[in-house]
Formats: structure tokens, sequence, C-alpha cells
């Protein structure tokens, strides 16, 4: 008797347990949070703050006295400067190194607001990481929701390397394990506002990038991008899925399994009817508004052999966009894909010095 007692009660807990878990998958599944999106978030290891600071000439230094790597923030003063027309000089020094405030992928348009948000160290997979958030300067009093991240690999104190962007989202979250290939992910948040309403701020797009040695790397599945087009906070703590493409299974704002939908539609690699651009493996990218143009050549193949070799060069950005419009087919290769024409500059510098021409694309202004 105890025995299907026993039993009984076992069956009736198995129910209960799945039924109320279940319940609950439906029910959270509607609502998505940063780190909800990560298969294996980072291990957070110091909070800092500053400790002193010190004055030495016109410079003055913030100490964080607490991190593991010697860590300051310089701002150099004097009558000479202006907010406007010649900012003050500050940055990051870390075991004496400079380095400064982006805000951006490209690390081009240095920033001089210096106020630190949130300054973090986190370790994952081994590697240990210096985590600094502070304003877009650019948009400051605008009701503008972007903050700047600058990570540092702080591993090897001796090879410090710096990764920046810039999202609406802030927080340690936007780092972790999202396509389960052992390195180092971020979300990146951006304004996405529904068609005719450009004040709204409840609609974003989320996107996924790999930190890489020189730049970051969209993260990308064939020919789609990994992203979610959401609605919720406008700061990006809680939000629904309306569309996605994603590494994983998400229900949608109805409670369903949100269906797999490409971001960019009827997907065809290296499609000549568009001016799409590509990167050698035939990966639709979106398209920013500079480049540099170095080439142009008869077939797809000699293009992708050329992407080849400029990649050996330590350009990793290289593409093909296809012009139809100028008689015959031609395959044209562009280095770069920027936001702002000083990233495309430097970039065109850099390619001249490897014996690489080109010549600045505007494809905002191009046809």
């Amino acid at each position: 008797m105890n025995k299907v007692l026993t039993l009984s009660l076992i069956f009736f807990l198995g129910i209960f347990f799945f039924s109320t878990s279940a319940n609950a998958q439906v029910e959270e599944g509607q609502w998505y949070s940063p780190d909800r999106l990560s298969q294996e978030g980072v291990n957070i290891t110091k909070e800092l703050y500053p400790t002193t600071s010190l004055e030495s000439g016109d410079t003055t230094m913030t100490v964080y006295g607490d991190a593991s790597v010697e860590f300051k923030i310089f701002f150099v003063n004097g009558s000479q400067y202006d907010n406007i027309f010649n900012p003050n000089p500050t940055g990051i020094l870390l075991n004496g190194k400079e380095f400064y405030f982006y805000c951006g992928i490209e690390k081009t348009i240095r920033q001089n607001y210096s106020n630190v948000l949130e300054a973090k160290e986190f370790e994952y997979l081994g590697k240990k990481y210096l985590m600094l958030i502070s304003f877009r300067e650019d948009c400051l009093g605008d009701n503008c929701q972007y903050r700047c991240y600058n990570l540092f690999d702080i591993t090897n104190s001796k090879r410090i390397f710096q990764t920046s962007f810039s999202s609406i989202y802030q927080g340690v979250d936007s780092f972790g394990e999202f396509n389960n290939d052992g390195k180092l992910d971020f979300l990146r948040f951006a304004p996405k506002p529904k068609e005719g309403a450009p004040d709204d701020d409840s609609h974003y797009l989320i996107t996924a990038y790999t930190l890489g040695r020189s730049m970051p790397k969209q993260l990308t599945d064939g020919g789609n991008t990994y992203y979610l087009y959401a609605e919720g906070e406008p700061e990006g703590t809680r939000f629904q899925v309306l569309q996605a493409y994603w590494f994983f299974g998400l229900k949608d704002s109805k409670g369903e399994t949100a269906e797999p939908t490409p971001y960019f539609a009827e997907y065809i690699s290296f499609d000549p009817l568009y001016r799409y651009l590509y990167n050698p493996d035939g990966v639709r990218i979106e398209k920013n508004r500079w480049s540099i143009h170095v080439t142009d050549v008869g077939d797809l193949e000699a293009a992708q052999e050329y992407c080849r070799q400029i990649q050996t060069k330590s350009f990793e950005d290289v593409f093909i966009m296809i012009d139809q419009y100028s008689g015959d087919i031609t395959y044209q290769v562009y280095v770069g894909n920027f936001i702002n024409k000083e990233g495309a500059v430097n970039y065109q510098e850099r390619l001249a010095k490897n014996g690489i021409r080109g010549d600045l694309a505007d494809f905002k202004n191009m046809y």
C-alpha cells in the first residue's frame, strides 16, 4: 500500500512540476531581457570606483586603485581648450599605455567625454576583461539613450586589446556566449522606430558580434544575419520579440514560437539585380555610408580571389558589390564599411601604405 501511495505521489508531483514549468515557459517566453539571450554569461569579478586623484602639471588623473591593472583616466586642463572647437584631451592609461574613449566599432572618432557610468572587470573562459561604459558625447541633453562601451582584454597586461561599440542598452549582460563558438560575443541594441513614427523609442534592432583582434565581426548564418526586432522598455531591459532570426527558438509577443525570418527577405547570394554589399562568401552585409573602392573585375571568382589577397594584408572587411548599370556586369571590390568619413579616410591611408590604391565611395550619394 505504501508503495502504491509513493508511486501515486511521485506521479502527481511529476505532473505538477511539468505543467508548472511548461506554463512558466510560455509566460516567460513572451518577455525577454538581455541576460536570457546568452547561453553562458560572464563572471563579474570586480566593480571599480575611483580611489583617488592626482595632479601632474596640467593633467588630472583619476585613479582606480582596485583594478587588476594600473588604471587611470587622464584629463588635460588649460584655457586654450574649448568644449566645442578644441576639446580638452582625455583618455585612459592602462599599465602606462594610452588609450582613448571611442563609441564605434571602427574606433575612428575619439570621444571627449570621459565620465564613466560603469567600470567592471569580468572573466570569460580564462580571459580577463575591463569594461567601461560612458555617455555618447554627441547626444548629451537630447534624450539620446546611446551608451559607449570600451572593452579591454587585460589577460596579458603587456598586450591589451580594445573593442568599442555603442548601444542603447547599458549593462554587463551585453556580453556572453551567443553562438557556442567559445569566444566572447556582445549584443548591440539600436533604435528602429516603426515606420511613420520617428519619435518611437520602444522598438529596436538587436544584433550580435564576436570579438576580434582588429574589429568585431557581426554574427551571421550563411546568408542570414542573426538579429531580433523587439518592442519593449526604451532602455532595452525588457522586451517582446516581434521578428527574429536567432541562435535558438524564441517566443513571440503572442507566446508562440517565432518563425525564423531573415532580416534581408528573399536572400540570393550575389544577386545582380540589386546593388547589395556582400562579403567574399556571398553573405549580404548591411551597407553603411563610406567605403574604399579598390578595383572592378569582370567575373565573380576573380573578385573573390582579389578579396582574399587583400585579406592577407590584415584587411578583414573586404566586400563585393555588383554593378550592372555600366553596360556589362562588373564586380566591384570595396574595403571597409563605415558610418563616418573619417574611418574610411584612415582605412584609405592604411591601404596606401600597403600598396593598395583606392577611391573614397559614398554609398548614400553614389546614385
